[in-house]
Formats: C-alpha cells, structure tokens, sequence
C-alpha cells in the first residue's frame, strides 16, 4: 500500500512539474523594466540589434546573443560576455567586455530574427518562478522585451533558450556552418510561437 501512495506521490508531483513549463515567454513589467533597465540595459541592450537575447545567471557574469538585419546593418549575429581582467593592474577594471561576430547571408540572419520577434510577441503573463540559482533571459528589442527565469525542460521556452545559446557557442567559435545547422530547430520553433497566437 505504502508503495502505491508513493508512486501515486510521484506521479502527481511529475504532473505538476509539467504543467509549470512555460509555453511562453512573459512580458516584461514596468517594475522590471525599471530594474533591469536602470542596472543593466544601458550596458547590454543594443540599440542597433534587430532582436536580442540577454542572459543574467544569478552567480556568473552576464551574457548576450544580438541579431543584425536591415536597416543599412550588416547580416551577423555577435555575442558579447563580461568575465574577469586576469591580466589587470592596480588601477585598471577588474572586469571586462569582450565581443566577437559571425557574418551571415540575409535568410539566416532573418531566421533567428523571426524566432524571437514571434517569441516575444506571442507572450502572456505567467506565474512568476523565483529562486537563488536561477538564470533570467531578455529577448526582444527596444520596443518589446519579454523574459523568462529558468525555463523547464521540455517548454517551449527552454527550447528557445538552448537553440539561441547554441547561437552564441557557433559564434564564439566563429563557424558559420555549426550556426547555420540550427536553422532546421529555428524554423521548427518558429512555426511553434506562430501557432501560439490568439484566435481571434
């Protein structure tokens, strides 16, 4: 008996696990507009990128995925990340800001672009997941921004996280073809988001 309470325990644990799984990302609040904008946004948010994502882990240093297209930019995708100034004298920032890019044709550019701008506008307010060791993403431009804490795997959203995080891995290695071989989960994820909006 004792065994079968446990596993019915399991069970309605696992359903509820599931059922927090962020199909979508939120939008972004005016309180957080106003905290993450007066502490970070001015260092990380391009005002040049068509879309972007920006990561906050809660214990390392931040990181960000930007996607040139039009508007007289260059097709590429860069990725910039803070990390500590090993070589810095007494007098010098202990940290640093580094970048590198990737060149691209105007389809690829134009993929990833689509993916977040159908992310961020098929967004909805979702009960709010906090906790110490979490990451928050930003994904949008300056316009719209919308966000996401630690998505679960197996949600929309944790998929959305990991195909842009592996952007930024083809990036920092500078292969366009490990970045252009996440097209077919880019356009796939896309089509999801494009399904996600109302009706009516």
């Amino acid at each position: 008996m004792k065994k079968r309470i446990i596993l019915l325990l399991a069970l309605l644990m696992a359903a509820a696990i599931g059922a927090q799984a962020q199909s979508r990302l939120e939008p972004m609040t005016q309180t957080q507009q106003k905290l993450w904008g007066e502490k970070y946004f001015g260092t990380w948010l391009s005002e040049r990128a068509i879309q972007q994502m920006l990561i906050f882990p809660s214990f390392s240093f931040p990181s960000a995925l930007y996607v040139y297209y039009g508007y007289g930019e260059s097709e590429r995708l860069q990725v910039k990340w803070c990390e500590v100034n090993k070589e810095a004298g007494p007098d010098e920032p202990k940290l640093r800001l580094d970048s590198i890019e990737v060149k691209t044709d105007k389809a690829t550019a134009l993929m990833f672009s689509d993916l977040i701008e159908h992310a961020v506008a098929t967004c909805m307010f979702n009960d709010e997941r906090r906790g110490l060791d979490g990451t928050r993403y930003f994904f949008g431009n300056r316009i719209r921004v919308a966000t996401a804490w630690s998505p679960e795997d197996g949600s929309n959203c944790k998929r959305l996280t990991d195909v842009l995080e592996n952007a930024m891995t083809a990036v920092r290695n500078q292969n366009e073809d490990e970045l252009k071989a996440l097209l077919p989960e880019v356009e796939s994820l896309t089509e999801v988001f494009k399904k996600l909006y109302p009706k009516d």
